[in-house]
């Protein structure tokens, strides 16, 4: 898959996750209730294109570097 390719699948990506967010919250889903099913549908698509427990702990610890600082500063946290 090139660059573009990949980019393109992460936008399309990005706005089925968007308005799966907007609803959950419509529908006062519990945010760490929605969070673990997406967590569980991340984990099992990693796996189902091959990705070791290695790679996807690691994949998980380098997301979490990357958005909880910004989570922190905004109150959120």
């Amino acid at each position: 898959m090139s660059d573009e390719e990949f980019a393109a699948d992460f936008d399309r990506a990005d706005a089925i996750l968007a308005g799966a967010l907007q609803q959950f919250q419509a529908e006062n889903v519990n945010p760490y209730v929605y969070g673990m099913a997406l967590l569980e549908i991340g984990v099992a698509a990693m796996i189902k294109v091959g990705e070791d427990e290695a790679a996807i702990v690691d994949t998980v610890r380098q997301l979490d570097a990357k958005i909880r600082p910004g989570m922190q500063e905004s109150g959120r946290a």
